[in-house]
């Protein structure tokens, strides 16, 4: 009564009122009884008895209350340090928990650590932990806790970590949308969750579910959950939300460390198992790391190598080193341009063996500094064999060029009259097959020069030449196909042109090639300008030096700015041009090469529709 009115109470006779119930066996005749009331909330009663009938008054009754009320002030103090000391005691036990948590890399160790935990904070009759698989959008189980195992009667004095399975549970899997299972609906909803017993119909009427997801940055990565027959408190769950928080910057530092250490072994598999040898260099040019087929293209063991200079590997500081490291060590060109060094192949004695090797390097920029990724392959085999083919192609041109060489002269004496005169007719058949045997003559040259400069074996006979005189038997070589397809060719140099140190063969041959490419590309009734001028100075060469500008202007289709840069490449066609293909791609690649050795340059001006015009610069003659 008392409780419900929150008044006091005076029964001066308790065998005359009926709300008096007898509790124990000494005897009462009158009772007194006052609430204790904390600000509104009520917390017990105070009540005080005796064997005498009529033995209180309303005096009394003040005393009471007034004792009444310095008991509440004591109660709620000692709630209160109750309250603060078991929160102290949680919260250095958190921290506790959070070292032995956080310093557990592995992940079993750190599953065991978690549940071990949970029983320190929070009671419970099964506790388990389950992981977050994005790519299914599910839960698996990985660790359980439970406090009967039928198999294991006996054991319960171990340690809370000992009594945690990893390997011989049984595994759950959830999904994550299963709206009936409250690890899902933590994970789902990024909250913790509960559930008293009898909450959920699909749950075990007699179980209660706590279950608080694992989010760091808001990253999923599991789910705690735990299991009793009794309904968890707000306290418990606040406990186990802290806990999870913790766990859960555990398990992302746990996942991290494992793809490293994933990361790691997977390049180290990598590394050992390529056929390709593969090292790391430092900004210092020695080694960090190579694998097992680097170490074996040199002769040596890795160990040996890490920690070597590559000058010292590649023998570059000696009389028959490599020339690409004689200015600047390509190491440390690539880290100072930051970009990967075009591919170089390099001859050395390998344990007085010679061996070519093919290059390639690439600088790699990290927080931690940059390093060079080297890749070496052998290509020994590869050059031994390009050589014989060279050498074998270049036999055989060389071979076709004797009876070429018959047929022309034949030709000419034909034409010249020495088997007697030729009608019109005759004569245009005649010059047509020279034209002919000129064009097969032309393209047994490209060979033969392609295979000499492969095998190495070519060189350029310079003379002092008139270029004027070059140009002229160039473009008379083409003038019967430039008639049969109705385009007219237009020479343009000066008649007090300067002399040329170059090879007049070869500079025929880039006139040949870049001609023949402007009559195939030009249209009926447009024209090919040949045309040579002189600079004082130009960009391309040394300064104070004039040079020769010789142009091929066409009218022809153009060239897209994409391809401009690859048709100077071997067997380079531009595709889906209107105009059919011929020949092999190899004119362009072959005009380059000569220029460059007469120490020159060429460039390409191309506007699709418009035409092209190419520019050989030469040096003139000092």
């Amino acid at each position: 009564w008392v409780a419900e009115h929150r008044e006091a109470l005076i029964i001066n006779n308790v065998s005359l009122d009926p709300r008096f119930k007898r509790l124990g066996r000494i005897p009462v005749g009158s009772i007194i009884c006052v609430p204790l009331v904390d600000k509104s909330n009520f917390i017990g009663t105070l009540t005080a008895s005796s064997q005498e009938v009529n033995a209180f008054n309303e005096k009394k009754v003040k005393m009471l209350t007034i004792f009444a009320e310095q008991a509440v002030l004591a109660i709620t103090n000692a709630r209160h340090a109750e309250i603060a000391q078991r929160q102290a005691n949680q919260l250095e036990m958190l921290l506790h928990l959070s070292r032995s948590i956080t310093t557990s890399l592995e992940p079993e160790t750190l599953y065991r650590t978690i549940l071990a935990d949970v029983q320190r904070l929070v009671s419970c009759d099964v506790a388990c932990i389950y992981l977050y698989r994005e790519r299914r959008q599910e839960l698996y189980s990985v660790a359980q806790w439970s406090r009967v195992y039928p198999e294991k009667a006996g054991i319960y004095e171990q340690e809370e970590a000992d009594l945690v399975d990893t390997t011989d549970i049984q595994h759950e899997t959830l999904s994550l949308y299963d709206t009936h299972a409250v690890p899902s609906l933590a994970a789902i909803h990024r909250h913790p969750m509960l559930v008293a017993p009898g909450q959920n119909g699909q749950e075990s009427l007699s179980c209660a579910r706590l279950a608080a997801p694992f989010v760091s940055k808001d990253k999923l990565y599991g789910v705690l959950s735990l299991k009793r027959a009794e309904a968890f408190d707000s306290e418990e769950l606040r406990l186990i939300r802290n806990l999870s928080n913790m766990a859960a910057a555990a398990l992302e530092n746990t996942s991290l460390f494992q793809k490293v250490r994933s990361d790691q072994e997977q390049l180290r598999a990598i590394l050992s198992s390529s056929s390709d040898g593969i090292a790391v260099l430092g900004i210092d040019s020695c080694f960090i790391e190579v694998n097992a087929a680097f170490g074996h293209l040199f002769g040596r063991e890795p160990a040996q190598i890490i920690g070597m200079e590559c000058m010292e590997l590649f023998a570059c500081n000696e009389e028959e080193g490599s020339d690409h490291c004689r200015e600047l060590c390509m190491i440390n060109r690539a880290l100072q341009e930051e970009k990967p060094l075009p591919y170089v192949e390099l001859d050395l004695q390998i344990q007085g063996t010679p061996h070519s090797l093919g290059l390639s390097i690439t600088p790699v920029i990290t927080q931690d500094g940059p390093f060079c990724l080297l890749i070496v392959h052998d290509v020994t085999s590869v050059r031994d064999a390009s050589r014989m083919k060279a050498n074998f192609l270049s036999m055989i041109t060389h071979e076709l060029r004797s009876p070429l060489n018959a047929i022309n002269g034949y030709l000419d004496l034909t034409l010249e009259g020495i088997g007697g005169e030729l009608n019109d007719q005759q004569r245009e058949f005649m010059q047509r097959a020279r034209a002919g045997s000129e064009h097969l003559y032309a393209l047994i040259e490209d060979l033969l020069l392609l295979s000499r400069a492969d095998a190495g074996q070519l060189r350029l006979s310079r003379e002092i030449i008139q270029l004027k005189d070059v140009i002229i038997n160039a473009v008379e070589e083409f003038e019967l196909s430039a008639r049969d397809r109705g385009i007219t060719m237009v020479i343009d140099i000066a008649q007090d042109f300067p002399r040329l140190y170059a090879d007049a063969v070869r500079i025929q041959q880039v006139l040949r090639n870049l001609i023949s490419n402007a009559l195939h590309f030009t249209p009926r009734g447009e024209k090919v300008i040949v045309s040579a001028y002189v600079e004082d100075y130009d960009a391309l060469a040394d300064e104070g030096q004039r040079v020769v500008k010789l142009q091929i202007k066409d009218a022809g289709s153009g060239i897209a700015l994409e391809y401009q840069e690859r048709i100077f490449d071997r067997f380079y066609q531009i595709p889906d041009t209107n105009n059919s293909r011929s020949g092999q791609g190899l004119g362009l690649a072959i005009v380059k090469m000569i220029v460059e050795l007469h120490n020159g340059s060429i460039l390409v001006e191309s506007t699709p529709g418009q035409g092209s015009t190419f520019t050989c610069i030469l040096p003139c003659l000092s």
